[in-house]
C-alpha cells in the first residue's frame, strides 16, 4: 500500500488522483489502527479527511458521501487517542452529512447513516451524555434491524454490534434486564457468525461475551457470568499471542471483567489476581499513550485495590508507583 502511494502522490494532482490519494490514506490509516499503531493511523486519516474536505467543497454531490465517511474514521482515531471533544466532532459532522445523504437516498445511504449513529453514540457515552447516546443507539439499532430482514448475510453483522452498543448504553442508565436483553441477542448472532468464519468474528463475539458477562454479573448470575467472562479472556488470549498490539489492550479488559465477576462471586484472590495481570498487560500501552488508556487503567487499578483491601491484602506498590504517577502529572496538566 505504501508503495502505491507514494506513485499515487508522485502522479499529477487533479481531481481524480486526489481522490485516489485520501482512499489509500483511509485504508492505511485503519491497517495502522487494526496493528495498534494510533498516532500513525490519525495522521493518515487527518490527511484524508482534509483532503475530502476540499473535494467536497468543489463537487459535494460526488464527495460528500467520502467526507462523512473519512470523518467517522476521524472520530475512532482521535477516541482511541483520548481526544475525546474533538471525535465526538467528527462523529456529530459525518452524522448530519448522512442525514441528508439518506433523506434524498435512503436504499443507498441509510446503512452509513445507522453506522454513523452507533459511532455517534459511542462518542457521546464517552463524554457522560448518555441519554443522548442512547437515542443514537437506538436510532442506528432499529435501522440495521430493518435492513436484516430483508438481507440478513449483508447486515446481521451489523444488527450485533450496533444491539451490543445499545446493550451498554441501557447498562450505562440502569435498564439492566433490558440491557442483558440486548447484550443476549448481540451475543447469540456473533457466536453463529463466528462458527462460520472465524477470523472475522471471533474479536467481535469476546467483545459481545464481555459485555454479556459484566451485566450478569450485575444482576446476581455469578455463574453464567463467569462463564461468559472466561470464554472471552480466552478468545482474546489467542488473538493477542497473534497480534499482541492490537488485542493485548483488550485482553486487559477481559481480565478485568473476569475480576468483577470473580469478586461479586467472592472470589478474592482470583479476582485480585486477574486485576493484577490486566494492569502488567496495559501498562506499556498506557506508559505510551496514557490519555488513550486512562480510563481503563484507573478502573483496573481502583478494583484491584478495593478487592485486596476486602480481602485484608497489601496491593503491589512496587507496579503501582509509575502508574499513579503518570495519574498525578495527568492531573497536573489538565489542570
Amino acid at each position: 500500500l505504501r508503495r502505491i502511494f507514494s506513485f499515487v502522490r508522485g502522479d499529477r494532482r487533479d481531481e481524480h488522483t486526489r481522490a485516489e490519494e485520501a482512499r489509500l490514506l483511509n485504508n492505511l490509516g485503519n491497517m495502522l489502527s487494526d496493528l495498534g499503531r494510533r498516532e500513525e493511523a490519525l495522521k493518515a486519516t487527518e490527511e484524508a479527511t482534509e483532503i475530502y474536505q476540499g473535494l467536497a467543497k468543489a463537487r459535494p454531490d460526488a464527495f460528500l458521501p467520502d467526507l462523512a465517511g473519512s470523518l467517522n474514521n476521524l472520530g475512532g482515531r482521535l477516541s482511541d487517542l483520548g481526544r475525546r471533544e474533538e471525535a465526538l466532532k467528527a462523529a456529530q459532522e459525518a452524522t448530519e452529512i448522512y442525514q441528508g445523504l439518506a433523506k434524498s437516498r435512503p436504499d443507498a445511504f441509510l446503512p452509513d447513516l445507522a453506522m454513523s449513529l452507533n459511532n455517534l453514540g459511542g462518542r457521546l457515552s464517552d463524554l457522560g451524555r448518555r441519554e443522548e447516546a442512547l437515542k443514537a443507539a437506538q436510532e442506528a439499532t432499529e435501522i440495521y434491524r430493518e435492513l436484516a430482514k430483508s438481507r440478513p448475510d449483508a447486515f446481521l453483522p451489523d444488527l450485533a454490534m450496533s444491539l451490543n452498543n445499545l446493550g451498554g448504553r441501557l447498562s450505562d442508565l440502569g435498564r439492566r434486564e433490558e440491557a442483558l436483553k440486548a447484550a443476549q441477542e448481540a451475543t447469540e448472532i456473533y457466536r453463529d457468525l463466528a462458527k462460520a468464519r472465524p477470523d472475522a468474528f471471533l474479536p467481535n463475539l469476546a467483545v459481545a461475551l464481555n459485555n454479556l458477562g459484566a451485566m450478569l454479573s450485575e444482576l446476581g448470575r455469578h455463574e453464567d457470568a463467569l462463564k461468559a467472562a472466561q470464554e472471552a479472556v480466552a478468545i482474546r488470549r489467542k488473538l493477542a499471542k497473534d497480534r499482541p498490539d492490537a488485542f493485548l489492550p483488550d485482553l486487559s479488559r477481559s481480565l478485568g471483567t473476569l475480576g468483577f465477576c470473580l469478586r461479586a462471586d467472592s472470589r478474592l484472590q482470583d479476582a485480585a489476581e486477574a486485576f493484577r495481570e490486566g494492569i502488567r498487560i496495559l501498562e506499556p500501552f498506557f506508559a505510551s499513550l496514557p490519555k488513550a488508556h486512562r480510563g481503563l487503567m484507573a478502573w483496573l487499578v481502583e478494583q484491584y485495590e478495593d478487592v485486596l483491601d476486602e480481602a485484608g491484602k497489601e496491593p503491589d506498590y512496587e507496579r503501582l508507583g509509575p502508574i499513579k504517577a503518570t495519574f498525578e502529572a495527568m492531573k497536573e496538566d489538565d489542570a
